[in-house]
């Protein structure tokens, strides 16, 4: 045979593997949002602004590699059960667990590298209750006081979680804040001054219930409680407390995504991004919400000391 004729063999095989190939389809990778503002911004003029949204938006530009879905839950309960449910739904709003203090969350989500930082919650009350409460208060201490009831939405961190389980007699080695929704809510709706609120419209539902003396404290973010008043025209109408147990105490922040292998990848892939890419300031921009003003030196100085942590 000709070697011309062997040649133009091999090349029409080749265009006839060539037509048949199809390229392998990127895989999905859900991003869960709920109203959490100024976490999630879901609805408004500052729809998709929220410090979440952004993180997530930087994200998706980076991890080319993934077919992109942003998908809304009705309340935070809900989007945690679908990312333990998989097989590869992450968010921006997890809170950071170095790797020997992870044991506790393996079975129900995987957490990446520190992407930002934040101070802890505050016991926020209404001004016209500020009387029932010290000049400093603690959370323990609060919640033995049964004339006074705390008003629950969502878990709130390990400090916070561990003071809710010892109060409803949750064991030591439990994390209130892994436990399925519905166990939770039970658990802790058998405390006689605790109300739990699980629907959407997290945060203003919550001030609203603190307004209509439905409860005389919560915790929340000092942030999240400064944007709410001014969205809802409460100026001045909230105080926030200092509280013992987590006075000025710098917290993590990590994305979470679901524990499966599809999961593990992605939040290797994540890790190498904020590995490149937390120096930035253009990174560091998408975390302006989460400055609080006149303690911009500590946030940035605490900021610096997640640069080198890579897991």
């Amino acid at each position: 045979m000709r070697l011309t004729s062997v040649m133009e063999m091999f090349c029409l095989a080749a265009l006839s593997l060539w037509g048949n190939y199809q390229p392998a389809e990127a895989e999905t990778l859900v991003w869960g949002i709920t109203s959490f503002p100024p976490g999630y911004i879901t609805s408004g003029p500052d729809q998709g602004q929220g410090y979440g949204d952004k993180l997530e938006k930087f994200m998706i530009k980076h991890l080319p590699q993934y077919d992109h879905e942003i998908v809304e839950y009705p309340n935070w309960e809900r989007q945690i059960n679908q990312l333990k449910q998989g097989p590869l739904v992450c968010s921006a709003l997890y809170w950071y667990r170095p790797p020997k203090e992870r044991a506790t969350i393996k079975d129900s989500y995987l957490v990446s590298a520190p992407s930002g930082v934040f101070f802890q919650h505050d016991v926020v009350v209404v001004k016209s209750k500020r009387h029932l409460f010290a000049e400093e208060v603690s959370f323990r201490e609060l919640l033995k006081n049964h004339q006074l009831n705390f008003g629950y939405n969502r878990p709130y961190g390990m400090t916070y979680n561990r003071i809710l389980a010892d109060h409803v007699g949750i064991d030591a080695g439990i994390d209130l804040g892994t436990l399925p929704p519905r166990e939770r809510m039970e658990r802790l709706r058998r405390a006689p001054n605790i109300v739990v609120r699980s629907a959407g419209n997290m945060i203003e539902g919550m001030i609203e219930m603190l307004m209509r003396n439905r409860v005389d404290y919560i915790l929340e973010y000092d942030f999240m409680i400064k944007y709410h008043q001014h969205k809802m025209g409460l100026k001045d109408q909230l105080v926030s407390l200092p509280t013992r147990e987590v006075k000025d105490s710098i917290s993590r922040m990590a994305f979470g995504c679901s524990a499966t292998p599809q999961g593990k990848k992605a939040i290797a892939a994540i890790n190498q991004v904020l590995k490149t890419h937390r120096h930035s300031q253009v990174f560091r921009q998408v975390l302006s919400y989460l400055v609080p003003q006149g303690r911009e030196k500590i946030y940035w100085q605490e900021y610096d000391k997640i640069l080198d942590i890579s897991k």
